[in-house]
């Protein structure tokens, strides 16, 4: 009789199973065209800079709504890429996604206006930031160097590029160490 009670169940799957198709079945294999958004110009614009007065005003702004303010600012320059504030709005995504203890995201975004936006003005900066966040927040020496490097091979006689010519050759200290040293050889020419 248990033999007989265990085979119940598997008879009734069977049984559902071999009752499942019907010749009424409805087929659903339409597409829909215009399932692109399209999104308006002025009303984005309108939603970025409400969400950019808003994080101005809060003193520490929710996390909440700085991923929010990344995501929209990307979708921003996504879609309207030849806009001038697009790359204004992607260097804001990556200052964001910092402040989120994001630095690989932030690098990706910095990336992105050093590949789209090459006459963009604040391109010095945006190299010698990405050097610092793969140095400091991901520890991504080679990268790091590589950065740098660019960076003083574009920008050579700014003070930054002597702050990154230092960082090459002592990349392997950590931030203590490396203020240290820095703070022991300023003592040592002022004396």
């Amino acid at each position: 009789m248990k033999n007989y009670l265990k085979c119940i169940p598997f008879s009734l799957l069977l049984l559902f199973a071999s009752c499942g198709g019907s010749e009424d079945e409805v087929e659903y294999n339409e597409q829909q065209d215009d399932a692109i958004v399209e999104l308006d110009y002025d009303e984005f614009s309108k939603e970025v800079n409400a969400l950019e007065t808003k994080i101005l005003k809060e003193t520490v702004p929710s996390d909440s709504l700085l991923r929010s303010a990344v995501t929209k600012f990307q979708d921003f320059a996504s879609e309207w890429p030849d806009d001038p504030k697009s790359p204004d709005y992607l260097f804001k995504a990556s200052d964001y996604a910092l402040t989120l203890n994001q630095p690989a995201k932030s690098v990706k975004i910095l990336d992105k206006i050093l590949n789209l936006y090459p006459d963009y003005d604040k391109r010095e900066d945006v190299l010698y930031i990405k050097a610092d966040h793969l140095d400091w927040e991901l520890r991504d020496t080679t990268r790091a160097k590589a950065a740098y490097q660019e960076y003083i091979d574009n920008y050579p006689e700014t003070q930054r590029a002597e702050d990154a010519r230092l960082r090459i050759q002592f990349i392997h200290l950590s931030f203590e160490e490396y203020a240290k040293k820095i703070i022991s050889e300023y003592e040592a020419q002022a004396n």
